[in-house]
Order: C-alpha cells, then sequence, then structure tokens
C-alpha cells in the first residue's frame, strides 16, 4: 500500500513539475536570399558602338551601362564638378546672384591664351564683375574653360588647392573611376567613367540651382553678350540638362536629362555617354544623337514588375512540439525596374511571445528596393499539447 502511495506522489509530482516547467523558447530562421534579381533578359537598349555609356531613371536607378569600368579622358563633362563643388562652398538660394568677382589683367591674359588655342572661352574685359550665378551660367552652358580657371582661383586661392577639393567630393561620392587634373577638363589627365558621371549628374541636378542653369538654352554677360548653350537638345525633345563636352582626347560626351513617361509616371531618365566620333570628325553631335536614342528607348524597357510575389516563404518559426511554420509575405512587392536589375533584401524577423500564434500574425517585415511588406504566418502555430508536456522533458 505505502509503494503505491508514493508510486502516485511520484506521477502527481512529475506531471506538475511537467505542467508548469518552462516551455522551449520557439525561433524565427530565415529563408530569404541575401539579393532577389528581376525575372527576364537585360534590357536591349541601343547602346553605341565606341565609347562608354551609361543610363538610369531617377525612381529606378541604374538601367544600363556599356563600355566598361576604364576611366577615359571627359573634357567638359569635368565642370559638372566644378559647378557643383563651388555651389557646396559658396551655396546660392534660387534667383540669388551671389558674391561677385572681379575680371583681373591675368584672367584677361588667360582668355586670350586659351582663345588662341581655340578653347571655348567668354570674352572678359578686366574689372568686370560676373556674380557668382552669371560665372556658373557660363561655366555650364557656353563652357568656358577661362571661368572654370577664375572660379577655381576665387573658390580656394588656386587652381592646385581647388582640383584637390574636386577630387575630395567625388572620393566622398564614391567615384572611384574619377580623377581631376584641372577644373574645364581640357586636359587628357583629367577622366572618369560613364557610370560615375552618372551618380554626378544625379547628385549635382538635385541643387535647384545648379539645375536651373543647365535648363538654360542661352544667357547673356556683361562684355561676351548673348551666348548660347552647345547642348541645343535643351528645351526640346524633353531634355532639361545637363552638360556636353569635346575634344581630341575624350571624343564627343555629354551627361544629360530628359524629361519621360515611364511605367505611366512622369520621370527623369539620365546619362551619359563618352568617346564619341561622327563619321566627318563631328564630336558633340553624335554624342547628342546616341544620348537621345538611349532617352527615348529606356522607356520601354521599364516596367512596373511584382519582384517578391505575396506568399513567398521567407523564412520558418520553429518549435520542438510541432512541425515548422512558413512565414510567408503578406503583400506583393512591387516597383519600376528593369529586366535583371539586382535588389538587396532585408529581413526583420521577431519571435512571437505567445506560444499559440494564429495564421496570419505579423512576425516581421521585408524590404526590396526601397518597398516593404509585412511577414506573417502561413497557418496557426499551435501551443504545446497536454500530452506533449507529459511527455517531453
Amino acid at each position: 500500500m505505502w509503494t503505491f502511495l508514493v508510486l502516485v506522489v511520484v506521477l502527481v509530482g512529475a506531471g506538475i513539475f511537467q505542467l508548469t516547467r518552462a516551455v522551449p523558447q520557439q525561433h524565427v530562421q530565415s529563408t530569404m536570399p541575401a539579393t532577389v534579381t528581376v525575372a527576364g533578359q537585360a534590357p536591349q537598349l541601343p547602346w553605341p558602338h565606341e565609347g562608354q555609356a551609361a543610363v538610369a531613371v531617377g525612381a529606378v536607378g541604374m538601367v544600363g551601362a556599356v563600355g566598361g569600368s576604364t576611366p577615359v579622358p571627359i573634357a567638359s563633362l569635368a565642370k559638372m564638378m566644378t559647378a557643383y563643388q563651388v555651389l557646396a562652398d559658396h551655396p546660392l538660394a534660387l534667383h540669388a546672384n551671389g558674391p561677385s568677382v572681379t575680371v583681373t589683367a591675368a584672367d584677361v591674359a588667360d582668355y586670350r591664351t586659351r582663345a588662341h588655342n581655340s578653347e571655348s572661352v567668354l570674352d572678359v574685359r578686366a574689372g568686370e564683375r560676373l556674380t557668382e550665378y552669371q560665372a556658373l551660367q557660363a561655366l555650364l552652358i557656353p563652357s568656358a574653360n577661362n571661368i572654370a580657371a577664375l572660379l577655381a582661383k576665387w573658390d580656394a586661392k588656386s587652381t592646385s588647392a581647388f582640383v584637390a577639393r574636386m577630387n575630395a567630393t567625388a572620393k566622398k561620392l564614391g567615384l572611384t573611376g574619377t580623377h581631376y587634373t584641372d577644373p574645364a577638363g581640357q586636359l587628357a589627365t583629367t577622366v572618369s567613367t560613364a557610370a560615375d558621371q552618372l551618380v554626378l549628374a544625379q547628385k549635382a541636378m538635385q541643387n535647384p540651382v545648379f539645375a536651373e542653369i543647365v535648363a538654360q538654352p542661352a544667357a547673356t554677360f556683361p562684355v561676351a553678350g548673348k551666348l548660347f548653350n552647345f547642348d541645343y537638345f535643351i528645351g526640346h525633345y524633353g531634355f532639361v540638362g545637363i552638360k556636353t563636352g569635346s575634344n581630341a582626347a575624350a571624343g564627343g560626351c555629354w551627361a544629360f536629362a530628359a524629361n519621360r513617361t515611364v511605367a505611366g509616371k512622369p520621370a527623369v531618365v539620365y546619362g551619359v555617354v563618352l568617346g564619341q566620333h561622327g563619321k566627318n570628325g563631328e564630336l558633340i553631335q553624335p554624342a547628342l544623337a546616341l544620348g537621345r536614342k538611349l532617352a527615348d528607348a529606356v522607356p520601354r524597357v521599364v516596367q512596373q514588375t511584382t519582384v517578391v510575389a505575396a506568399g513567398t516563404h521567407v523564412g520558418t518559426l520553429t518549435a520542438p512540439w510541432r512541425k515548422s511554420v512558413a512565414l510567408v509575405t503578406k503583400n506583393a512587392v512591387t516597383m519600376t525596374t528593369v529586366a535583371g536589375q539586382r535588389f538587396a533584401t532585408t529581413l526583420k524577423l521577431d519571435t512571437p511571445k505567445s506560444r499559440n500564434v494564429a495564421a496570419g500574425t505579423v512576425v516581421g517585415s521585408v524590404t526590396v528596393g526601397g518597398v516593404t511588406t509585412p511577414v506573417v504566418t502561413a497557418m496557426p502555430a499551435a501551443a504545446p499539447t497536454l500530452s506533449w508536456r507529459l511527455t517531453h522533458l
């Protein structure tokens, strides 16, 4: 009898222990890849047969690039960085003129030397005063090399100090294939890549003063009078900027921004072409023609795409008392993309506090290309049963 009672007490005690002891923890595990790639073939665009080119859509990012990543001369595209640096060091409010720069006798001598060498220049006179805004217009519209030198000395006291600032800014922006040796781009040692210049073009266009100036087809100056933009597409075909460049070392170059309708919505297509040559020795003309073809073609290859479908399995909720429960995306991740585009994914999962989880419970989120969707349980996740708790240590 006593043995039986002892056995009963032991069994009851064991049962109470099993029922009151802590239950093992649940765990969430990721099955989401670090990147996802948009299905389909890479876009077929009218790429050049020489040089380099790269295009992007403001809200989408890089659409494509060709020509490799070897730094090459960029001619007057260097003036994009010159203007960007001046505006960073001497910010201007929209519609403001800013401080004045006085033309010296040395500046006039520099102008005459450059004019004799057939460089693009702005006619200046000693004592002439140009506002910062006018000087930037001269830099970006008639692409005056002498004004690039004048602004460099005004900004940093010397050309070499200014060029050092340009290179420091390029490094800060992540332009790893870019190196400046002069503020005008006249030297063949001032080099970059189409991809780098595309990044800079988009960054520069975020400055409203820069964007306003490069959208102007012409500008008027105190001595030189009215001069026209070398980018004669400005104001036509939806083009709103930004800079042309050409010389023997660089060929024809163009960084452009064009308003287009992309995936049914207004968007800005950005592009850069480098190293173009025409059959009769033209440089800028073939660069402009190619850029227009690219700007017109991009909307045809960019579309609204479901990158991650609703119900995509991205993780599991595991517990020792039941089978694993799938964690899935609640909504689809849809965005404007191009085929072959790759996006990094960010998955955040939180272990539910309750042991009994209903189907559709939010347990985290997944973000792809800036678009986020909740992650939910695909089915109920039951708490441990009485029999499981009594029979498992």
